[in-house]
């Protein structure tokens, strides 16, 4: 009886796993427009408390480090769970993270600082995390820039070389978030402990024990 029922799982977890991922892939679309859906209409109404730019800045940030931990825990999720076809929600996360991250920095260029270059370089030099989160923005981009198939199809296996900077990215991601806040506030600390157990299943040593046989 155990057997058969176990079988039974086994078959409607397997005939769930296709629609399910489609779903899964419509709802990262929608849940990802959310925030910025939010954020704009929040910031039409005036409704973002005292400093609105700071607020916004905050919460684009908070979201971008989100969908990155999102994207780089689809591979774990996949192999724990064998369910080959979620990889197709790795690049919209990735993607829908760069956006953020794009949002996150050209608000502080465009809205906090006006294109004060002078004053956001004597900033940037006084407060080094701003520098981890500059670094962070440029991978992002870049890997975003070279995530269409034209480049997958030209670079090879140099574009698989390229995209592990997406650890490095998340790494450096987490350090930004910590180091932007006042010592003592453990905000960014939920977020760094769930990079880092995305990052770790990344290690050889975790990645052997996954694929042990059964």
């Amino acid at each position: 009886m155990k057997v058969w029922t176990s079988l039974r799982t086994s078959k409607n977890w397997k005939d769930l796993k296709k629609p399910l991922a489609s779903i899964l892939h419509l709802a990262v679309h929608i849940g990802s427009a959310i925030p910025l859906i939010v954020g704009l209409w929040g910031f039409w109404q005036r409704n973002l408390g005292a400093n609105p730019i700071l607020e916004i800045t905050h919460r684009t940030g908070k979201t971008a480090i989100l969908l990155l931990i999102l994207s780089l825990g689809v591979s774990p999720l996949r192999q724990l769970l064998k369910w080959n076809q979620i990889n197709k929600l790795r690049r919209p996360l990735g993607l829908w993270a760069s956006f953020y991250a794009l949002v996150h920095f050209s608000i502080y260029v465009v809205l906090d600082y006006g294109f004060q270059w002078k004053a956001l370089l004597a900033n940037s030099l006084t407060n080094v995390f701003i520098w981890f989160g500059f670094t962070t923005g440029l991978i992002l981009l870049l890997l975003s820039i070279t995530s269409l198939n034209y480049f997958l199809k030209k670079m090879g296996e140099n574009w698989k070389k390229l995209h592990r900077f997406v650890y490095a990215a998340g790494l450096l991601s987490a350090v930004h978030y910590i180091m932007a806040v006042k010592p003592g506030v453990l905000r960014p600390w939920p977020y760094a402990l769930a990079m880092g157990v995305v990052l770790i299943f990344r290690l050889p040593p975790v990645q052997k024990w996954i694929k042990r046989p059964a």
